[in-house]
């Protein structure tokens, strides 16, 4: 369609100036017959008013019978007037209603003494007519004139045949003209056209298309260049299309972020890693570092790097759905000459961080723990070596051993935690266990603390309802939790064990509470309970056996299953701890 519209313009266009050549050159002889006609008419009739212009007779009566006399039958109009204009004699109307013709141009132009013709509409008739008027002459002054007329639509008449002939030669001219000119637009468009469908086809990504070949030299060697360089460029595009997907796939596969950005701080490229650390998953094209990105550290970083061209690294924090503390590293992007932007390469530091911190206060912990009691064995030892009596050495090594024990539940604990977290090991095992022998089993693990401070521990349990679990370390989890109820709840309360069904999302779920009525713990502790050594009340705790453990090790218990731990509080009402662990689902009772 495209190649049928150009030619169709061109072909247009040429018609064009050729209809305006030849219209042109017909109106211009149709005008030139048609003066030439008039001229030579006005000519004529002329002379012939000035041939019937002897022996008129001015009488009235005599005037208007010579008028009709005269006009015959020739088709023209014979009109005798008086010296003052007055109309004598007309061949087509009664002078008597005809008004006076003395403002006529060709009386008025006879009256004094002048043959004249002239070309307008009748006053009388309201027609279109060609006059012409010759003096009456009485002893050689103007007594009165004669004037002819003839209509001009009989004039056009005549020029009709003449019109129709030139008419003719226009179309037959123009005919001729078309022809050519839809040969000259084919010759011209067909070349350029083929090479533009070839150009579009290139820039629509089909460089495999060609132009083709034409019997001209000069317009062979073009298409030839033509073909060569979509060739070339096509070898071209492919090695960047293969050397792109390489740096996307390299790009993709990092787990460091990078960006490149220009000398205006604009992001030209982001790989996923860095989207992910940054929070940014839109598309950040055609926007600013700052705007995207967010962090003034990282603009400043950038903004520093291009006016002294050298690498730079620093730790920024961003604050996202997620806050990471990040190394930064920029250094210039040189393309050519001169510098063409920075690269920007984005290291998350935040498990490394948490991880330090975690060993940290892991270290301070544990040593603050063992600190207490090991002074105090030392110290009871050195009294003992001293010299003591019985009762008070057996008193001693009662202390003494008390503190032991407490190092050795310390000791045991963290062994528990340490399989709990090592990632090297074996997948959990896990069976199906009814929820109700794992609570029977933790209660009875109690032992007679419950009795020794007047307390009941009750339990509650869905029927049929089982645990996918390690039975022994999910017993182990409701124990820690059974002890701190039963070692801050007040004397003589209950603690209630509950067991039931819980879904999450689709998934089936047992969910094991332990409610306590206790003081209740505050809401700013509650995010921190499951950390290791994290104690509301310290000294409390240690003066109850705590080790700062028990709820670390319930938590990393319900991790290890694939499941969960919360706790929910209200100082002065009790507080619930809830473990949350996959289940099989409900095993009916047998019947």
């Amino acid at each position: 369609m495209a190649v049928s519209k150009l030619s169709t313009r061109v072909f247009l266009t040429l018609l064009a100036v050729a209809a305006l050549s030849v219209g042109g050159m017909g109106a211009a002889m149709a005008l030139a017959i048609r003066g030439a006609n008039g001229d030579a008419a006005g000519y004529a009739l002329g002379q012939a008013v000035r041939a019937v212009a002897y022996g008129v007779s001015l009488d009235p009566a005599g005037a208007q019978a010579y008028s009709r006399a005269a006009a015959g039958d020739t088709g023209l109009r014979v009109t005798v007037l008086g010296p003052d204009g007055t109309v004598l004699g007309d061949s087509r109307s009664d002078p008597a209603t005809m008004e006076n013709h003395a403002d006529r141009p060709e009386v008025a132009e006879a009256l004094n003494g002048r043959t004249t013709a002239v070309v307008r509409e009748s006053e009388t008739l309201g027609v279109r007519m060609l006059y012409a008027a010759a003096p009456l002459f009485r002893d050689g002054k103007a007594a009165g004139a004669v004037r002819l007329a003839m209509d001009m639509p009989d004039l056009s008449r005549r020029m009709t045949p003449f019109l129709a002939a030139t008419a003719v030669f226009a179309l037959v001219l123009l005919a001729a003209l078309a022809l050519v000119s839809a040969r000259i637009g084919s010759a011209i468009t067909g070349p350029s056209l083929a090479m533009a469908a070839a150009a579009r086809a290139w820039s629509a990504g089909d460089l495999d298309a060609r132009v083709r070949s034409f019997d001209d030299r000069e317009l062979a060697v073009v298409s030839d260049t033509m073909n060569a360089m979509a060739a070339d460029l096509s070898a071209r595009m492919r090695e960047m299309e293969r050397r792109e997907r390489e740096l996307a796939a390299i790009l993709d596969g990092m787990t460091e972020g990078v960006m490149a950005v220009d000398t205006d701080l604009g992001v030209r490229l982001v790989n996923p890693r860095a989207r992910e650390l940054l929070g940014r998953p839109g598309d950040p094209a055609g926007m600013s570092l700052l705007r995207w990105s967010g962090s003034t550290a990282l603009e400043e970083m950038a903004k520093a790097c291009l006016v002294s061209g050298k690498s730079s690294e620093r730790e920024v924090a961003v604050y996202g759905d997620q806050p990471r503390t990040l190394l930064a590293h920029a250094s210039p992007l040189a393309l050519g000459d001169g510098p063409a932007g920075v690269v920007l390469v984005l290291t998350d530091m935040t498990r490394l961080q948490r991880l330090e911190r975690v060993r940290t206060d892991f270290v301070a912990n544990v040593s603050h723990e063992l600190r207490t009691p090991i002074t105090l064995v030392k110290g009871f030892v050195e009294t003992i070596e001293a010299g003591t009596g019985p009762d008070e050495t057996r008193r001693f090594l009662r202390i003494i051993g008390r503190h032991a024990d407490r190092m050795a539940a310390i000791v045991e604990d963290l062994l528990l935690l340490a399989g709990l977290e090592d990632r090297g090991r074996a997948p959990l095992e896990t069976v199906p266990v009814p929820a109700d022998r794992v609570m029977a089993g933790a209660v009875e693990s109690l032992g007679d603390g419950p009795a020794a401070r007047g307390m009941r521990v009750t339990m509650e349990c869905e029927p049929g309802l089982q645990a996918l679990a390690d039975e022994g370390l999910l017993e182990q989890a409701l124990v820690n939790l059974l002890d701190n109820a039963v070692k801050y709840g007040p004397e003589g309360s209950e603690v209630i064990l509950k067991a039931e069904a819980e879904p999450v999302d689709g998934r089936p779920f047992a969910l094991f509470t332990v409610t306590d009525r206790g003081p209740g713990i505050p809401a700013k502790h509650l995010p921190r309970l499951f950390e290791r050594f994290y104690r509301v009340d310290r000294a409390r705790s240690r003066e109850l056996g705590g080790t700062g453990l028990g709820l670390a090790i319930v938590k990393h218990i319900a991790v290890a299953h694939g499941g969960e731990v919360f706790a929910d509080s209200r100082e002065g009402y009790g507080s619930t701890f809830g473990i949350r662990v996959p289940s099989p689902g409900l095993v009916p009772p047998p019947a």
